[in-house]
């Protein structure tokens, strides 16, 4: 893939979109006419639903800083904490919150109380505790083996990448703890408080030997046996769990010597034919900008998710989730590089179209703010807040895809207590990562008003002015040139990578001298007010708002129309 093309990083946030100062090549045939939209805000008909918060939790595992805050726009902080129970990779005993002291096992819940305190005293909620790693002590009793024998677990699988992936060796003693730590909790914070939590158990089991090495089966006798234990303290407690997505395979093979592939499937038919209760079932979902398929929405949704969310065996009444989200171009041994250009903040609005339309209730992030700044999907997610609450409506679109590939649609609604329009459209190229030139779109939106009604609008663009790493590279031409021909950047690293990941130490130390210089990219940058008033309808009552404007590659628009 070539390098992203530094001419294309001039500033054009505003109304008339930006335009790219790149010569189109002689095979690059330029779109004459607008990609047309159309929404019908005068009919229940073409309503969808509505815009929700699906974006408001952040994942933080053991090491977390409470003093280091997501992007919140307002709300208070949500933590779903990670391997709160202890069995750390680096077996530090002082996180474990069940003990072998040399005669007895202990119960430590302070270890866990005092991660939950420091979470409540920066000013986070609780919004899910996840019951995975058990701690080191229930490995006691265990005998492993260095080849697969169909009893005992693997000596290589004792210490997970994770730390314990491993069921307890005594399962009623599990149950005894579980049930002892869910009344400890009550105890110290009160019911009512604690019912406002969740809790999940396992993080993407199915993901062997990584965060379990032992079968499926086990995993849903010990999935059962935890409920039970939470449910004879709460029986009114939130409770589910979390796989990979239904296409998911591996290689890894078990103490029994099978493999395995996804869970969630046989775990949702398991569920219905032995009356275990679940409240959620959620996936992970870490798309690679270097894996096409996995950027295709309707793909990703048919392959992913759907074998999930619409098995017959499926409880209707558990909300479906994503616990793990990164848009990334690898993953690493314990982590990922993440993408932080402009493709971040335009692949996340087609996903948001995606939950949408699906009803996928959540998707948990990781860090998505730095210094005040906003990463890319957060500067999105920035424009999303402000249609929470809105009634979100069907629309069309006169082509899928642009004949230069570009992925265009957009989000469309009307707030509830009046006629205002929140609209937020976006460009996206699963093919080609190089930024292009943009293309003119045209919105039509039928509304409840006479023909000559008077509108205003305003237009915000979030694009590759809107993003520190690409303002850094464009100002210093040697962070996208590689090493070997005497620039700043890794030989490997991808165009799309951040500069932390990307840059040799020459040029972190630059970066990071330089970050002060672009203040903090965290709000949207609003072009000025322009008037229109609508056009006639075949029906006097309704008329028309038509809106063209020119769309970026990477990039996303949001539109505010009001009366």
């Amino acid at each position: 893939m070539k390098l992203l093309k530094l001419t294309l990083l001039t500033l054009c946030i505003g109304m008339t979109g930006c335009q790219s100062s790149t010569t189109p090549s002689h095979n690059d045939k330029v779109v004459e006419t607008a990609h047309t939209f159309t929404a019908d805000f005068t009919t229940e008909q073409e309503k969808h639903g509505e815009i929700y918060d699906f974006f408001d939790v952040a994942v933080r595992t053991e090491g977390g800083n409470p003093k280091s805050k997501p992007a919140t726009f307002g709300r208070k902080a949500k933590v779903n904490t990670v391997r709160m129970l202890g069995g750390w990779y680096n077996q530090d005993l002082t996180g474990d919150t069940y003990i072998w002291d040399g005669e007895k096992y202990v119960y430590n819940f302070k270890a866990a109380t005092d991660r939950i305190d420091s979470w409540l005293e920066n000013d986070w909620d609780i919004f899910q505790i996840v019951l995975d790693n058990p701690p080191w002590a229930f490995q006691r009793g265990y005998t492993f083996v260095e080849q697969p024998d169909g009893i005992h677990y693997l000596a290589k699988d004792r210490v997970g990448v994770y730390g314990n992936g491993l069921p307890p060796k005594d399962a009623k003693a599990w149950h005894n703890y579980i049930r002892a730590f869910i009344s400890h909790l009550v105890d110290t914070y009160g019911e009512k408080q604690v019912l406002s939590w969740r809790f999940r158990v396992g993080s993407e089991i199915d993901t062997r030997p990584q965060h379990w090495a032992a079968t499926r089966q086990e995993f849903f006798e010990h999935y059962q046996n935890t409920v039970l234990a939470v449910k004879s303290v709460l029986p009114k407690a939130v409770i589910g769990t979390h796989f990979r997505e239904a296409t998911h395979k591996s290689k890894y093979i078990d103490y029994t010597g099978n493999t395995e592939d996804a869970y969630a499937p046989h775990f949702v038919s398991w569920a219905k034919q032995n009356n275990v209760p679940y409240d959620f079932l959620a996936i992970s979902y870490y798309p690679h900008i270097t894996h096409p398929h996995e950027m295709d929405m309707d793909e990703v949704y048919q392959k992913q998710i759907a074998p999930i969310l619409e098995h017959p065996d499926y409880n209707a009444d558990a909300r479906f989730e994503i616990h793990e989200y990164k848009f990334i171009v690898k993953m690493k041994r314990a982590g990922f590089v993440s993408v932080a250009t402009s493709h971040n903040s335009a692949f996340f609005a087609m996903l948001s179209k995606m939950m949408l339309e699906k009803n996928i209730k959540d998707v948990y992030q990781w860090g998505n703010a730095r210094r005040g700044s906003y990463s890319p999907e957060a500067m999105t997610q920035r424009a999303l807040n402000d249609m929470v609450g809105n009634r979100f409506y069907r629309n069309t679109r006169s082509e899928t895809r642009s004949e230069r590939g570009n992925h265009i649609d957009g989000i469309f609604s009307q707030k509830p207590n009046n006629q205002d329009i929140d609209i937020l459209m976006f460009s996206f190229n699963k093919d080609n990562m190089e930024y292009q030139k943009p293309e003119p779109i045209q919105l039509s939106l039928r509304v409840d008003k006479p023909a000559g009604t008077q509108f205003k609008y305003r237009v915000a663009q979030i694009d590759n002015t809107s993003n520190f790493d690409q303002l850094f590279f464009a100002d210093h031409p040697k962070a996208m040139i590689p090493q070997s021909q005497g620039g700043w950047r890794k030989n490997d690293a991808h165009p799309t990578a951040s500069a932390t990941n990307a840059l040799n130490e020459t040029g972190l130390k630059v970066y990071k001298e330089s970050l002060s210089k672009y203040g903090k990219i965290n709000k949207l940058n609003w072009g000025e007010w322009q008037q229109g008033k609508t056009i006639a309808d075949s029906n006097p009552a309704h008329s028309h708002v038509q809106i063209k404007k020119t769309l970026p590659s990477f990039a996303v628009q949001s539109y505010q129309i009001r009366w």
